[in-house]
């Protein structure tokens, strides 16, 4: 689905009841502003350097596959990697600081800079360093599985100065609890926008 996703195929539209019958975490994404795919939680794991004591829905690596062997990696809905997509792929995303996103972009006291470093192909783009600042937009109304929620709309506006390029991510978050509801990041600096619409959200068990 994700490599479908690029030549305007229709888009899926999953019926509500479905969606909540079924065992599985899901999202819609949609590449390059195209085709919109149901993509099913496949894998839930904990990144290699965390003890398992330490392992919670927090820190948790999910793992995202489509129908034709597409993934996504992202953590609390953070995109760290991306497989089998058509234009290239996120090869990774790491930081020695905590993401803004994973301590709560509702809250005061969460920083509202960050530093990453992304490697990508095609081509062997690595280690290069991206700066991130994050700023609250509005509250904006969102439909997840068809009803209206209300949520605290952010921009990251991401800098790689060795690239001469920036561009803007947007996250829209929970009111009340910071979760990601929706979110548009770019895969890469040179690559498209991937759009991910949270639909039922993860939690301990859906996936082994």
């Amino acid at each position: 689905m994700l490599k479908e996703s690029v030549v305007g195929l229709p888009s899926d539209n999953i019926p509500v009841s479905e969606i909540a019958s079924s065992p599985y975490s899901s999202v819609y994404v949609t590449i390059n502003d195209a085709h919109q795919a149901y993509v099913l939680l496949a894998l839930v794991e904990a990144p290699q350097t965390l003890p398992p004591t330490q392992f919670s829905s927090q820190n948790a690596e999910l793992k995202w596959v489509s129908s034709d062997a597409g993934m996504l990696v992202t953590r609390n809905s953070r995109l760290l990697k991306t497989i089998n997509l058509y234009d290239g792929n996120r090869v990774s995303l790491t930081s020695d600081q905590t993401d803004p996103i994973a301590l709560g972009l509702h809250l005061a006291s969460t920083p509202l800079q960050w530093q990453n470093t992304i490697d990508w192909q095609p081509g062997y783009h690595l280690n290069y360093q991206q700066y991130s600042t994050f700023t609250f937009i509005a509250d904006e109304t969102v439909s997840i599985n068809d009803k209206p929620v209300l949520a605290k709309k952010f921009n990251e506006h991401v800098v790689v100065h060795n690239l001469n390029m920036e561009y803007t991510n947007q996250f829209w978050v929970d009111n009340a609890t910071g979760l990601v509801l929706k979110s548009r990041q770019k895969i890469a600096p040179n690559l498209p926008y991937i759009d991910i619409t949270l639909l039922k959200p993860y939690g301990f068990g859906d996936a082994k």
